[in-house]
């Protein structure tokens, strides 16, 4: 199909509505007018003769034609950007907003004290940082840069590893105490077990053990369940059960002696924590937070 020669005009229009699914946040985002999106947007699809939003009151949804486009056109457009940029690099200090996409508990006790030093190194640069519990779509979505442990598949990522999350079990002395420390996995349903809720789909996260080097689902249930890790981490401190939590909620608690580790023996594998990019050619504003983060959390095998 041959293309209008001023189509690329039309694109970030399309591209900002596509990430944020609102016409007036793609507005704000491209420092325009909600009316101005959605004539760009209405003429690119008169020009394409196809249908790529579906309306109503409130957002914007994207039709299959638009998801199409959105798959073609969002990684050309970035590596677009990123030559333009890196042009530029060259006689200036890297600027502009990056965007990370990581999982909450990481962003807030692992990187959030990092943040200050990256901000005073680069002054010309903004975060955007949204700390997603779920699987995102790293280009579908406009992130820069993801953490996590699962993306959505795209063989056009870069993947580096970046930090091993080991999930651990812990209790209060208190608690303890009271009940007796469990000796084996299969005590655990005996227990005051502080479950957490998948978002997904409102169930309790099953634990994943091991047991003489085996590995052990236990679907447990507990009389507290909530959807924040934090929550479970004061519950456990409360002395109100076993928690099932990220290493880095529990290890100054186990530290200062105000929890104590429950079946370390039987802790699971870590897991690794990768860090996704789409390109390797990275605009400057970009490549400084991926070199930042890897200064930082130089990479460690996952294993015991």
């Amino acid at each position: 199909m041959s293309l209008p020669f001023d189509v690329h005009r039309l694109l970030p229009a399309f591209l900002a509505a596509a990430q944020t699914q609102n016409f007036s946040a793609a507005a704000r985002q491209l420092g325009v007018t909600p009316a101005a999106v959605s004539k760009n947007i209405r003429v690119l699809e008169e020009k394409l003769a196809l249908r790529l939003f579906q309306r109503n009151t409130h957002n914007v949804v994207l039709t299959d034609e638009g998801k199409a486009l959105l798959a073609q056109v969002a990684p050309l457009w970035q590596a677009l950007s990123a030559t333009l940029e890196n042009a530029g690099g060259v006689r200036q200090a890297p600027a502009g907003t990056v965007r990370v996409s990581m999982i909450p508990g990481f962003g807030r006790q692992m990187l959030m004290p990092l943040i200050p030093l990256f901000l005073q190194r680069y002054p010309q640069i903004d975060l955007d940082l949204s700390l997603d519990a779920r699987v995102v779509n790293l280009v579908g979505e406009g992130f820069d840069v993801g953490i996590g442990s699962r993306i959505d598949p795209d063989s056009r990522l870069v993947a580096r590893p970046l930090y091993p999350m080991r999930m651990v079990l812990a209790a209060s002395p208190g608690y303890l105490a009271q009940r007796g420390a469990p000796q084996d996995p299969q005590d655990l349903p005996q227990h005051d077990c502080l479950l957490h809720r998948n978002p997904a789909n409102g169930r309790s996260v099953k634990w994943q053990l091991q047991r003489r080097g085996q590995p052990l689902t236990l679907d447990l249930h507990g009389r507290l369940m909530a959807s924040r890790p934090e929550m479970l981490l004061d519950a456990a401190l409360a002395g109100l059960g076993i928690a099932n939590l990220a290493h880095w909620y529990a290890e100054k608690h186990f530290a200062q002696g105000t929890l104590q580790p429950v079946l370390p023996a039987c802790w699971p594998r870590p897991v690794q924590l990768w860090l996704y990019y789409a390109s390797a050619d990275l605009p400057p504003r970009v490549r400084v937070w991926v070199d930042f983060l890897l200064e930082h959390f130089r990479p460690q095998p996952a294993g015991d």
